[in-house]
């Protein structure tokens, strides 16, 4: 709004509206870097849908099929209306997220046939969907990756061994990151630009519990830590401990935006590494891009990083 927003009565301000959700946003990322991902979600049979999918394969490269869209009847296409006062802070928002129930789950003959790498799984579908999802990745031979999406769809998510057990690559913050692993943090908050893992326990501590429930083998925590740069936990095999390697953050000229900064990381760190990057380069490919989407107010995911070359 314009002024102080008055309850109970229309009020002048602007209104913008923008294409995200955290699935999509990984998608357009992946797509607008040219790694043609297929994307499955659910919409309604609406204008708003059939613009977003639109906009999705015109603009950004994303590649759909029929089984991979559900078009809901009944349902709208997911929304989220934020009211910002003057100040920009949030005096109210209304969610509905409803046909995000209806996102079909990939088959194991689905993702075979496609040659499906990575199968990026976000957290708002349902959990048994999601669940089916990542054990569907698992039989075809995808290594899964998880975007966990928020704090309390992170904990519910993680209390599924059965979930867990799939998962190859997981991009907490570190919140999530202390939920999924249902550690507390103690509190310790390491200064800007201190590169001392040992400044870094409680994340430490909390990245190796997770990664003990992750697939065995060669797995990967990615911890998002805001101006601090990012963690990177990685864990080899069944007998080897955890590696752990921080990456400070550049230097941003101006933060316009964070909305799709921790998504656009993860679709291109996922592309870095379909390009045959190792898990170190494609952290630091997936915080350039990032800088991209920081500096962009327009859009959560910036269209320059098209122009980005790994």
């Amino acid at each position: 709004t314009e002024n102080k927003m008055i309850i109970g009565t229309s009020n002048p301000g602007k209104i913008h509206r923008s294409d995200g959700g955290v699935g999509r946003n990984v998608a357009e990322v992946l797509g607008r870097l040219g790694s043609k991902p297929l994307f499955y979600t659910a919409i309604g049979n609406d204008d708003g849908g059939r613009g977003l999918m639109a906009r999705l394969g015109d603009e950004c490269g994303v590649v759909t099929i029929t089984q991979s869209v559900h078009i809901a009847e009944g349902s709208n296409t997911a929304q989220y209306l934020a009211l910002l006062d003057h100040r920009s802070d949030l005096v109210g928002g209304v969610a509905d997220m409803e046909v995000l129930t209806k996102i079909p789950v990939p088959s194991v003959e689905e993702l075979e046939v496609h040659g499906v790498e990575f199968l990026v799984l976000d957290s708002n579908a349902p959990v048994d969907a999601v669940t089916e999802a990542a054990q569907n990745g698992v039989e075809a031979g995808s290594l899964v990756c998880f975007e966990p999406t928020s704090v309390p769809k992170a904990r519910l998510l993680s209390s599924s061994s059965e979930f867990v057990e799939c998962l190859s690559y997981v991009f907490p913050n570190e919140d999530e990151l202390f939920a999924m692993s249902e550690l507390d943090d103690d509190g310790v908050v390491p200064n800007e630009g201190e590169t001392s893992l040992d400044e870094y326990k409680p994340l430490r501590d909390a990245a190796s519990k997770l990664l003990s429930r992750m697939k065995p083998g060669n797995s990967h925590v990615v911890i998002t830590l805001g101006s601090r740069g990012v963690l990177l936990a990685c864990k080899k095999d069944l007998s080897s401990s955890p590696e752990f390697t921080h990456f400070p953050a550049d230097i941003v000229v101006r933060v316009r935006s964070s909305n799709g900064a921790g998504d656009t990381l993860c679709g291109a760190f996922v592309h870095a590494l379909l390009q045959g990057a190792n898990p170190e380069e494609s952290v630091k490919f997936g915080m350039k891009a990032a800088i991209s989407s920081l500096e962009c107010a327009e859009h959560a995911i910036s269209p320059d990083i098209s122009s980005l070359i790994i």
